[in-house]
């Protein structure tokens, strides 16, 4: 953060100041005292399980020159700007220091795959312009103004993820980050019991697209069901992207190996290749090189940072230990996801297939039925071994006509004792399920087990 002082946070927030006698720098912003620096302004966040406020007084201690505070809260002769909402509070701080900057804003939406084409479009970027790319998944309230605090006057571009689960989440984001350029990767079901159906998501989606400068352009999935509907949310020029005929980025494969794949896009005489296991990933890749087209970097460039790109943790990672291989997906799972990865899981040539799949969140009154749909699904697959951990995932095994090769756990403990007597030399391992399952424990407990 460059250039900013407490006058600009009381301006931007519309905070009532106390106790504040000099227009000090902030150096920076922070909600966490674990991290804080010397010179930066602390932001006193609620949340269900924490209270920021009752980490002031060591703020302080730790050298912040202010606090962001609930207006009812109260610490004689120390520097407070209170705010009636300090989650607000934080995104109006964001908004006003995003509008200090001529650059441009990529902003990134969708059901599936935000998290690699964020990292994919960063990259190709970075290779440029100087660009700031949000951390892991800081597509929140909190992640968006934080990585928003990280331009300077040196930044030409930011990309940025959004998430939601709520109305008026990617609103509020797409209002603080004022993008120039809007992906969205898809409209999937994920969120599904946040809302009534799935023109609901799109239409909390299409936010980001109403949301774009006048010069921006939109980056949308030719092969949605919800594409004209978004072309026409605002007035802002399409480039669509797809496998199929009419898109203006058309992808075909070339090959699909078992860790990789190439492919072309038409009217493009470069091959790319991914190092993916599973190529739905070809998406992140078009809307990759996309960007990189639009904003003048050289295809052969986009093509060797396409090559080099290797899947995040918890998403398409393979791992082999020596014995047996694991296809990490455990960073989070919806309906669509699941049955992409399931089916080209099952596309395999490993002699020994086993699934470990977790509970799908958010998915409301929909649950069962998609749950119940997964197992229905795996009845056309060759997958060997099936194992489901979670309340809702037991509505996988009801979808199944063999059950013998399901079996169904509640507890972790209870999978480790099952792997520990039923995995194989050579077998593969599919572990996939939502953030709130912590399906990575199972992954670090067969890599740790079952190494050579």
């Amino acid at each position: 953060m460059e250039g900013v002082k407490i006058s600009d946070i009381l301006e931007w927030t519309d905070g009532v100041a106390e106790n504040i006698k000099f227009d000090f720098p902030v150096k920076g912003i922070s909600t966490d005292t674990r991290n804080l620096k010397n010179g930066e302004l602390f932001v006193a966040l609620e949340g269900k399980r924490f209270d920021g406020h009752d980490f002031v007084q060591e703020a302080f201690r730790k050298g912040a020159v202010c606090a962001v505070v609930r207006r009812d809260f109260e610490l004689p002769e120390r520097p407070l700007i209170k705010v009636k909402d300090t989650l607000k509070g934080l995104g109006d701080i964001a908004k006003g220091y995003r509008r200090r900057f001529n650059l441009k804003v990529i902003g990134i939406t969708g059901s599936d795959g935000k998290t690699t084409t964020k990292e994919i479009v960063g990259r190709v970027l970075h290779s440029k312009y100087n660009t700031v790319i949000s951390e892991k998944s800081y597509n929140n309230q909190i992640g968006l103004p934080l990585t928003i605090f990280k331009l300077s006057s040196n930044t030409k571009f930011c990309v940025v993820e959004m998430g939601m689960n709520k109305k008026g989440e990617i609103d509020y984001l797409s209002k603080i980050a004022s993008p120039s350029v809007g992906i969205i990767t898809n409209i999937g079901y994920a969120h599904i019991g946040f809302f009534k159906n799935r023109k609901e998501i799109a239409e909390e989606k299409s936010r980001l697209l109403r949301n774009l400068e006048e010069n921006g352009f939109k980056v949308l999935n030719f092969d949605s069901p919800f594409f004209n509907y978004l072309k026409k949310v605002g007035k802002n020029k399409t480039f669509s992207f797809g496998l199929n005929d009419g898109a203006d980025y058309q992808g075909y494969f070339d090959k699909i190996g078992e860790d990789s794949f190439t492919f072309r896009i038409k009217n493009i005489k470069e091959e790319f290749r991914m190092n993916f296991w599973n190529p739905s990933f070809i998406y992140s890749g078009i809307i990759g090189i996309i960007i990189g087209l639009k904003f003048g970097i050289p295809l052969i460039e986009i093509k060797k940072i396409l090559s080099e790109f290797k899947p995040l943790e918890g998403r398409s990672r393979i791992i082999d230990t020596g014995r047996v291989k694991v296809i990490d997906e455990s960073y989070n799972s919806n309906p669509f996801s699941l049955k992409m990865a399931i089916y080209h899981f099952a596309k395999r040539k490993e002699k020994r297939k086993i699934l470990i799949v977790g509970d799908m969140a958010e998915l409301g009154r929909y649950s069962y039925i998609f749950h119940l749909n997964i197992g229905r699904y795996l009845n056309k697959l060759p997958i060997n071994l099936i194992l489901t951990y979670g309340e809702k995932s037991k509505a996988i095994k009801d979808g199944i006509k063999e059950k013998e090769r399901v079996k169904s756990f509640r507890d972790i403990s209870e999978i480790f004792e099952f792997l520990d007597r039923n995995i194989k030399d050579g077998d593969i391992i599919l572990v996939k399920g939502s953030r709130i399952m912590g399906m990575e424990r199972i992954v670090n407990y067969i890599v740790e087990k079952f190494s050579c």
